[in-house]
């Protein structure tokens, strides 16, 4: 990374990862509350529609941050910045799983197929930029 033009002075650079492990942790305990949330759902503890919500709001929020958090950073540094999206996969089960306690039907299928696809894309771009690096 030091090779980058542009690259951030060390400190900067400490900063905006202990930034994106705040966002990826964050994110990930988020995810975690909604599977709670549906497991309660489940369980009887609150209703299934409204643990549905939670899941489906959760996930909305998760979404939007991690992404907006990551386009934002440094354009060098967005293929090694991959950990701030990980939590939106991590979300996105829960999120499909209250979309389908919502009622849901084919656009589970649909966004369960987009998030996958998503996924791969972007494990393909860490890995290849981890492999050109080397």
């Amino acid at each position: 990374m030091a090779s980058l033009t542009g690259a951030l002075p060390p400190e900067e650079l400490r900063r905006l990862v202990r930034r994106d492990l705040v966002v990826a942790g964050g994110g990930a305990f988020l995810a975690v509350a909604a599977t709670a949330f549906l497991v309660a759902g489940r369980a009887g503890i609150v209703s299934d529609v409204n643990a549905g919500r939670v899941a489906v709001a959760l996930a909305a929020i998760v979404g939007v941050v991690c992404f907006c958090w990551w386009a934002a950073g440094p354009r060098a540094y967005l293929r090694d910045r991959v950990i701030v999206l990980t939590p939106v996969f991590l979300i996105a089960g829960p999120g499909l799983i209250g979309v389908n306690e919502l009622g849901g039907g084919i656009a589970v299928g649909i966004l369960s197929g987009a998030v996958g696809f998503s996924a791969a894309a972007l494990l393909g771009i860490a890995w290849s930029s981890r492999r050109s690096a080397e």
